[in-house]
């Protein structure tokens, strides 16, 4: 994604009254999806980190979630989506290489 100018930030209101027109819909109606769908992402991150630490049992996050999103989580199902780990134990990441000049 191509940034025109550095430092530059839309205001939210400017976004929000694009997405308004563009939708067709008044403000309280585009906030409340917004809220509600970001509130639900923050809530599935948790539970899944619950099921991860072992805290929640697969059947109580399936519950919670839905099967298929529990399923997909502890797959690794979709591109880009992380999986649940249930050692509890740290996780081994590689390391960070330095430049090679």
């Amino acid at each position: 994604m191509k940034v025109l100018q550095e430092g530059y930030r839309r205001r939210a209101s400017e976004e929000l009254a694009f997405v308004c027109q563009r939708l067709g819909s008044d403000e309280v109606e585009i906030l409340g999806k917004a809220l509600r769908r970001g509130l639900f992402e923050i809530y599935k991150v948790v539970v899944l980190h619950e099921l991860a630490a072992n805290r929640l049992d697969r059947k109580e996050a399936a519950r919670l979630l839905g099967s298929i999103v529990v399923e997909r989580a502890l797959s690794g199902g979709r591109p880009g989506t992380a999986r649940v780990r249930r050692g509890g134990g740290p996780t081994s990441r590689p390391a960070v290489r330095g430049s090679s000049r």
